[in-house]
C-alpha cells in the first residue's frame, strides 16, 4: 500500500470492503430426488453513452435555482436573452454629471468671488477689510464642502465606470448560449436513433426522459442536471454581469442479462447431505465470480417410477410371430409402392391429336386402282390361301383386300 502511495499525483489508496452480498443456498430437503441443478445468473449493468456540460448566459435568472431558471433551461429560442439591459446605467451617468457639473460651477462662482474679495481688501480701510475677510473666509469653507461632494460624485462616476467596463466583458466568457435541454436531447436522438418514451420529468433540478434504441438492449436515460457556474452581479441594483447556468448531461442505458453458467450433475449414489455441499460449494463459487448478480437455481427431479395397480397381463410374441407381421407390413407396402408406380405412368402418359383422330377417321384406301408388282401380287395370294375367312371377292370375281387386311398390312 505505501508503494501506490508513493505517486506524483497525490493519489491516497486505502484498503476496503464491499457491502455483503447475499444468495439463497440450498438444503437436503431440496435436493431431495434431485438429479441436477441449473444454476442461473442475472446481471443488472449499466454503461454511459455520452456525456458532457454546457454554459449559458441568463439575463433573467438570479442568484439561486427556482421555477424559472428550469423554464429558461428548456428554452428552444432564446432572444430575450441577447444582453444586458444597461439604460440604468446610462441614466446614473447623466445624473452624476449633471450633479457634477453644478457643483463645480458653484465652485468656480466661489473662487471668483474670493477673487474680486482679495481686491477689495487690499482697498479697504482696516474696518472694511475685517467685513470683507470674513466674507472670504465663509466662501473658503463653502467651497472645501463643495469640493467633498465634487470628490464623492468623481468617486461615483469612476465606480460607474468600472462597472460599465465590467459590463461590456460580460461575453468575455464563452458560453453555449443557444445550445441547452432541448437541442442536447435532439443531438442524442439523432446520434443514437432514439426513440422517447413519453414525456421527461423534472427531479429537483434534474431533467430526465427514457427512450430506446434499435441496437440497444435495455432502457436509456437522458439526465441534464442545471447548476449555477457564476452568479449574477448588480451595481446599485442593475445587473451588470448576468448569471451563468451550466446543464451536466449524460447518456446512460441500463440492461438485465440472465445467462446458465453452470449445470451440476448430481450422482444418485450421494446421500442429500453430499449433494448439499457440493451444491452449496458450487453457489460460492460463481456468488464471489458475479459479486453484483443475482443467483437463482432450478432443481431438476426425476418423476418417481408409477406403480402397476392394474390386473392386465402383459403377453410378448414369439419371434415368428414377429416375422409373420413384419412380411405382412412389407407386402402392403410393396402393394402400395406399385400403386404408387402405376398412378405416375398413367400421369405422365400422352396421347397427341392426331392418335385420336386416326381412331375415328374412316379408312382411307390411297391404293386402290394400283398396279402391284410382282412381290405384291405374290404376297395377296398367299395372304388369300392363308386365311380365306377374312377375303371376300367381288360380283365380276375380282379380289378385293379387306379393312382387317390392310390394317394388318399397315401394322
Amino acid at each position: 500500500m505505501s508503494e501506490f502511495n508513493d505517486n506524483e499525483e497525490g493519489y491516497v489508496y486505502v484498503i476496503g470492503s464491499d457491502a455483503k452480498h447475499y444468495y439463497q443456498a440450498s438444503d437436503e430437503a431440496k435436493l431431495q430426488g434431485c438429479e441436477s441443478v441449473i444454476v442461473s445468473v442475472t446481471c443488472h449493468d449499466g454503461v454511459t453513452l455520452g456525456s458532457g456540460s454546457t454554459q449559458y448566459k441568463c439575463r433573467t435568472c438570479g442568484g439561486s435555482l427556482n421555477s424559472h431558471s428550469k423554464e429558461c433551461a428548456m428554452r428552444t429560442t432564446v432572444s430575450g436573452d441577447d444582453g444586458l439591459d444597461l439604460s440604468g446605467l446610462d441614466e446614473l451617468e447623466n445624473e452624476y454629471n449633471a450633479e457634477a457639473a453644478a457643483l463645480q460651477s458653484q465652485i468656480d462662482a466661489l473662487e471668483a468671488e474670493n477673487a474680486e474679495l482679495v481686491k477689495q481688501i487690499a482697498a479697504a480701510t482696516v474696518e472694511e477689510a475685517a467685513t470683507l475677510r470674513q466674507q472670504y473666509n465663509r466662501n473658503k469653507d463653502e467651497i472645501t464642502r463643495l469640493e467633498s461632494d465634487l470628490s464623492a460624485v468623481r468617486k461615483k462616476q469612476d465606480e460607474l465606470a468600472q462597472a460599465k467596463e465590467e459590463a461590456a466583458a460580460d461575453n468575455a466568457v464563452p458560453t453555449d448560449d443557444y445550445y441547452r435541454i432541448p437541442a442536447l436531447m435532439q443531438e442524442c436522438r439523432n446520434a443514437y436513433s432514439l426513440t422517447w418514451q413519453g414525456d421527461g420529468w423534472w427531479s429537483g433540478y434534474s431533467y430526465l426522459r427514457e427512450a430506446t434504441a434499435p441496437n440497444i438492449n435495455g432502457t436509456i436515460t437522458f439526465k441534464a442536471t442545471l447548476s449555477i457556474a457564476r452568479k449574477p452581479k448588480y451595481f446599485l441594483g442593475i445587473k451588470i454581469h448576468r448569471a451563468i447556468m451550466q446543464i451536466s448531461w449524460e447518456l446512460t442505458a441500463e440492461y438485465s442479462d440472465t445467462e446458465v453458467v453452470d449445470i451440476i450433475e448430481l450422482n444418485p449414489a450421494m446421500s442429500e447431505s453430499e449433494k448439499a455441499t457440493l451444491v452449496n460449494d458450487r453457489l460460492s463459487e460463481i456468488a464471489r465470480q458475479y459479486p453484483s448478480c443475482e443467483i437463482t437455481t432450478e432443481y431438476v427431479k426425476s418423476e418417481p417410477v408409477e406403480e402397476d395397480t392394474t390386473t392386465d397381463t402383459y403377453h410378448l410374441l414369439w419371434a415368428s410371430d414377429r416375422l409373420e407381421i413384419a412380411r405382412q407390413v412389407e407386402a402392403r407396402l410393396t402393394n402400395i409402392f406399385a400403386d404408387l408406380v402405376a398412378l405416375e405412368k398413367m400421369m405422365n402418359y400422352k396421347l397427341s391429336i392426331i392418335d385420336v383422330l386416326k381412331d375415328i377417321a374412316p379408312f382411307v384406301n390411297d391404293e386402290r386402282g394400283r398396279r402391284l408388282t410382282l412381290v405384291e401380287e405374290c404376297r395377296r395370294r398367299w395372304l388369300r390361301g392363308a386365311a380365306n375367312s377374312l377375303h371376300s371377292v367381288d360380283y365380276n370375281g375380282k379380289y378385293e383386300e379387306t379393312d382387317d387386311e390392310r390394317r394388318e398390312e399397315r401394322e
